[in-house]
């Protein structure tokens, strides 16, 4: 039987923020704080989330407008754009992303990407980590948002039984807890300057910790 390591996309391998800075930067045009702008639209994606399944391209969108409307705002078309090409031009993986990702197979785990976000708009970002994982799922296979308990089922169909599965995350409610409910092993990275009990600071410590 194999051994998985399975990862958080975004926060874990991929640094989000500047996504996040760019729906600030229009929230900014239309004289909206930009961490304003940045709160309420992550809390509506949040909740969004929740909801029915829509695919992340529309969800975004969704999001985008229902932020403008809160804050007293009105989008244009373009903006969505802008927000679209911060999604693929300006995220780019962590440092240690790739380097993790390589030991990890070295030591002969099976890689495995679940994330919350669509194969249109993941694939530009895994272009960046120039690695070949062995299953990439997206909320769009599942028709689902981590941490519902669909998505996790099925990347456990996807793998069969497995000897050792171990998730490295960075979100305790999205991906930690409902992984450790599956009954798989966890290494949770904090990257803040003081560590809690029983984290670590980077993939590349996470990587190390997996034996």
């Amino acid at each position: 039987m194999d051994k998985v390591a399975s990862f958080a996309g975004f926060d874990t391998l991929f640094n989000i923020n500047p996504f996040y800075d760019a729906v600030g930067k229009i929230g900014k045009r239309y004289d909206v704080d930009e961490d304003t702008a940045k709160n309420e639209f992550k809390k509506i994606e949040k909740e969004l989330m929740s909801d029915d399944y829509q695919k992340y391209s529309a969800l975004i969108e969704a999001a985008l407008n229902k932020t403008a409307k809160n804050l007293g705002f009105k989008v244009s078309p373009s903006d969505f754009s802008d927000l679209l090409i911060a999604h693929t031009a300006t995220i780019r993986p962590f440092p240690d992303a790739p380097t993790a990702l390589y030991e990890a197979k070295r030591k002969g785990y099976k890689t495995v990407l679940m994330t919350n976000h669509s194969r249109d708009l993941i694939g530009a970002n895994i272009i960046n980590l120039d690695h070949e994982f062995d299953l990439v799922v997206t909320s769009e296979d599942v028709e689902a948002y981590k941490p519902n308990k669909k998505f996790f089922d099925y990347v456990e169909q996807q793998l069969g039984k497995t000897e050792k599965h171990v998730h490295i995350a960075v979100d305790q409610v999205k991906d930690l807890d409902p992984a450790r409910r599956q009954g798989w092993e966890t290494i949770t990275i904090n990257r803040d300057d003081v560590l809690a009990d029983g984290t670590v600071e980077s993939l590349v410590d996470a990587v190390e910790a997996l034996g």
